[in-house]
């Protein structure tokens, strides 16, 4: 018989994980499970009368490594396309380019943000930098008062639904590349002629992003995988080296495994396990925070909404955190007359947001639209989607709850959690696939799991930080 091996979730992680197996194993069988109706998760697609949304804005980055970008340029060809970035922020009552640019921090923003960015930098000359003992005094350390106060502080507690206290500083480490203001200042510097530099442009399919996640998908059924879509799991024995470990669906489907591959969200993970952990493992996996997202996908009468690919709304008066019209991610023009946008709504699975009506989210949505200098919707039709599990929320508790565990999880030598959910960490995608090919490089044709490569990849994760 082939050795089997099944991977939770065709996400990025699961489906690279299952693409480079069957690459470098053909005698071992790869069955792909996911919960939802099309591969890619997060980084999926999906159209809406003939207009193709993302979920969110995403984009491949030039910071893909060349091996990892050959591979998915093998899988699209020409439809990966290489794009201009062209996006906005909106801050202080006005847009000005973003990533941000010399020009729009002294001539575009009030006086008294740009004489207190220059202050802040001044003062930082003749002060020691601290990482403090949470989000908010790493920040303010780092970065001063200004930008800290009047632009990072409300986009965190925005996107994360916690105030900038009550958060670890390890948030500041993975979500911010520039942690003081010298390092912030030549970023913004080094955008100056940025058209031929690596912040300039990125990679898109021609598609829509998720057409990424459906080649790999294709190429993994090609070489013999499997993936199952629409069905979610509900009870997992692990295998070992002495017993097949066993996985249960919702609709009491049985599949037996030799191998697990798990990319759903670690806390998830642990509450589905047979025999169920110890309740301090159960306790720490519940303490451990995802944050959920709201989509509101707008039908447009109009060929093109604005010019930009994306515009981020880092205030608290804005019920969306950012909006992106997708066909100038692809550059078409095609349906005519119409273009789509996104918007993007941070919220805590049960709040007041995640509960509303469609018809109460549009009405947001419009509500706070009005309130920005973004152009009227003459709205066509919309659809509201919801995610949960999109943002790891590191409070102060988040590493002692991540740490029992994982370290209840190494009891299982023939079950690994990876992945933006299982490793709980924040990725980007191209992050997230590179992370897919190292589990499939760890595990040998006979099934052995080398953890001494895997420790040393780990490593390599934990030196990740999200780039913009």
């Amino acid at each position: 018989m082939k050795r089997r091996v099944t991977v939770l979730g065709a996400g990025p992680a699961g489906l690279w994980t299952a693409l480079s197996l069957l690459e470098k194993h053909s005698e071992i069988e790869v069955t792909v499970i996911e919960k939802e109706n099309s591969p890619g998760g997060i980084t999926g697609s999906f159209r809406y009368r003939d207009l193709i949304f993302d979920y969110g804005s995403h984009r491949l980055h030039p910071a893909t490594s060349s091996s990892l970008m050959g591979r998915i340029s093998d899988l699209l060809g020409d439809d990966l396309l290489k794009r201009p970035r062209n996006g906005r922020i909106w801050l202080e009552e006005r847009f000005i380019s973003f990533p941000l640019k010399p020009v729009d921090l002294v001539f575009h923003l009030p006086f008294s943000f740009s004489f207190g960015v220059v202050l802040d930098s001044l003062t930082s000359v003749f002060s020691s930098r601290s990482e403090g003992v949470s989000f908010e005094d790493t920040l303010r350390s780092g970065l001063g008062k200004t930008i800290s106060e009047r632009f990072y502080f409300p986009y965190a507690e925005k996107l994360w639904g916690l105030s900038p206290a009550d958060l670890s500083p390890v948030q500041a480490k993975k979500r911010i590349a520039s942690l003081s203001i010298g390092k912030m200042m030549k970023k913004v510097l080094s955008s100056v002629g940025s058209s031929s530099g690596s912040s300039g442009y990125f990679y898109y399919p021609v598609n829509g992003f998720g057409q990424i996640a459906s080649r790999a998908a294709d190429a993994v059924v090609n070489l013999g995988g499997k993936i199952i879509l629409d069905t979610e799991v509900v009870s997992v024995t692990p295998p070992s080296e002495k017993q097949h470990g066993t996985v249960v669906t919702a609709g009491g489907s049985k599949f037996e495994t030799d191998f697990l591959f798990s990319t759903i969200p670690v806390n998830n993970l642990a509450g589905i396990l047979d025999p169920a952990p110890p309740p301090s493992v159960v306790e720490a996996a519940g303490g451990l925070l995802f944050r959920s997202m709201v989509f509101c996908f707008v039908e447009v009468r109009k060929s093109q909404y604005t010019p930009y690919d994306a515009h981020y709304l880092p205030g608290l008066d804005t019920c969306f955190s950012r909006l992106s019209e997708p066909r100038n991610y692809s550059g078409t023009d095609e349906p005519q007359g119409r273009t789509g946008l996104c918007f993007e709504i941070p919220c805590t699975e049960g709040d007041g947001v995640w509960s509303l009506d469609d018809d109460g989210i549009l009405k947001l949505v419009l509500d706070d639209l009005a309130k920005t200098d973004l152009p009227e919707l003459e709205v066509a039709g919309f659809v509201v989607k919801r995610m949960r599990n999109i943002y790891p929320v590191y409070d102060h508790a988040f590493s002692r709850n991540l740490s029992t565990v994982e370290e209840f999880l190494t009891r299982y030598s023939r079950m690994v959690s990876y992945g933006r959910q299982g490793l709980f960490v924040h990725d980007n995608t191209h992050h997230t696939m590179e992370m897919g090919v190292a589990a499939a490089d760890c595990l040998s044709a006979d099934l052995h799991w080398d953890t001494e490569k895997w420790a040393d990849y780990r490593e390599l994760f934990s030196s990740h930080v999200v780039v913009d």
